[in-house]
């Protein structure tokens, strides 16, 4: 008789780095409720996102494979044709499959999660709005950097917009296009507050998430056939915006105005410094509030009495940058800050110990490690490796195969660099804490990750040319093996280019 199947659920804390959480010894104490739930889990230490941003690491999570691989990556959403996914192997193998996402591009309508049983779109009324701003809101790539709309893009805050507004006014007298663009913001923000969505406050859409986990748990009780449950959870995400309640790193009058990424148009400045500081403050809250959240989630689960018959994975699909090394929110960088993800496994009992692990880890594992649990015959990618078997992955690799995606903001860093900017497109860490980033330029980035996942200091100037040409034939291995070139081919306008 086969046995009885173990109910699964992935609960995405989208935007949340692994940097940020006292769990991961960050010096604010950002996840007490965290901490007291993960001495009955598997906490992984080194797991580490495939990208840098949600589509790939959300698409790689449900495939097993890198992005170069399942095609889901910079300017494209959908996967690629006939891949093995979790969710239809799971219903073949009797389960119930259902979602929860208050991010609208981890959707139906953005074609990333088709086949659900029963799936919840909360953020459905910010797609369009969420798929401008990965275009960085303009068209015309050569825009006159004279034109209102593009003086108003680098505004990051009220008061630089009314000034921009009205510098512009004084030099072209021209007031009718003045008032027109100041009713449209006017209207536009009062939109936002009269009817958030998930991007403008995402608590309302976090509560309505945990009712609806209440509901579906209630339910089970009747039912009992097993089920897969994935949510993602947008509280983290910017604007960030934390209950007052909840606030204690950041004032009650502060607030994130515009999008981080209008940072990339700033000049550093004590000025930019403290408003990202204030940003960083808000976003450490944000992170207490769904601190408390996954514990009123892991109370719904005792109280269904669930714990010991699911699989609970806990995880976020990238982090956020605050300014490191000149890089804002979670765009054009595979650094540390971005793909270092907290990853905590509660198994159904009897199948692991809890501890911490510190084997290297991918989100790429989640899928095979649910094919594990449920004994699925599909094969698992080589690209996956299962957190309940042995043995275990000696490279987790992480790609940004289109930066140009982000082209307003690469221009602008680049500017205001002299030209010495160039975002890593591909990146290696080794279990033995190694890890290697090669630029959009092709230059070489080499960091010893032993005392701190964090990069510290580039060892590329100390190293002799024998081992740099190693490590470079090692990138270049990796690349062709994953389909990197043939990825890039596949973008309008990209040549197969390859680094000698």
């Amino acid at each position: 008789m086969r046995k009885k199947l173990p109910n699964i659920i992935l609960l995405v804390l989208d935007t949340v780095g692994a940097k940020h959480l006292s769990l991961y010894d960050y010096h604010r104490p950002t996840t007490p409720n965290l901490e007291r739930i993960a001495r009955d889990c598997t906490i992984y230490t080194r797991c580490f996102a495939p990208a840098c941003w949600t589509v790939p690491s959300h698409a790689s999570m449900f495939t097993g494979l890198y992005p170069s691989q399942h095609g889901a990556f910079e300017n494209r959403f959908l996967l690629r044709d006939n891949l093995p996914h979790v969710v239809p192997i799971l219903q073949a193998s009797g389960y119930r499959t259902l979602g929860i996402s208050t991010n609208s591009l981890v959707s139906p309508a953005s074609g990333l999660c088709q086949g659900f049983d029963e799936f919840y779109d909360l953020g459905l009324k910010d797609l369009h709005r969420i798929r401008a701003g990965l275009e960085g809101h303009v068209p015309d790539k050569n825009a006159d950097p004279g034109t209102l709309a593009t003086r108003l893009r680098s505004a990051v805050s009220a008061q630089k917009a009314t000034s921009t507004l009205l510098h512009y006014l004084w030099e072209t007298g021209r007031a009718g296009e003045v008032l027109k663009t100041s009713w449209n913001k006017i209207t536009k923000q009062a939109a936002k507050w009269l009817r958030p969505g998930p991007i403008d406050n995402a608590t309302p859409y976090t509560q309505k998430t945990l009712a609806l986990m209440r509901r579906m748990f209630q339910r089970h009780r009747h039912d009992g056939s097993p089920f897969f449950l994935f949510v993602n959870i947008l509280q983290a995400h910017q604007n960030y915006c934390p209950p007052w309640r909840w606030r204690r790193f950041s004032r009650w009058r502060d607030r994130a105005a515009a999008s981080p990424q209008k940072f990339y148009f700033q000049p550093d400045s004590p000025a930019l410094a403290q408003l990202v500081a204030t940003y960083q403050n808000l976003y450490d809250d944000e992170l207490r509030y769904l601190d408390a959240v996954i514990g009123c989630f892991w109370e719904l689960l005792d109280s269904a009495a669930l714990l010991d018959d699911t699989l609970v994975i806990i995880t976020s699909d990238h982090g956020e940058h605050f300014g490191e090394r000149g890089h804002y929110t979670h765009i054009l960088s595979l650094y540390n800050e971005l793909i270092w993800v907290p990853l905590i496994m509660r198994v159904p009992r009897g199948l692991a110990r809890p501890g911490v692990d510190r084997r290297l880890a991918s989100l790429t594992d989640l899928y095979a490690t649910i094919m594990d649990l449920v004994d699925s015959p599909m094969p698992r990618p080589e690209t996956s490796y299962s957190l309940l078997a042995s043995p275990h992955r000696m490279l987790a690799i992480s790609q940004c195969i289109n930066p140009d995606m982000w082209h307003i903001y690469l221009r602008s860093k680049q500017k205001s660099s002299g030209g010495n900017f160039s975002p890593p497109i591909f990146s290696v860490v080794t279990d033995g804490d190694l890890k290697l980033i090669e630029n959009r330029d092709g230059g070489l980035e080499v960091y010893d990750l032993k005392e701190s996942l964090i990069e510290g200091k580039n060892l590329v100037n100390s190293l002799s040319p024998a081992v740099l040409k190693d490590y470079r034939s090692l990138l270049e291995e990796l690349k062709i093996n994953t389909g990197f070139y043939d990825a890039q081919a596949e973008l309008p306008g990209q040549a197969n280019q390859r680094v000698a």
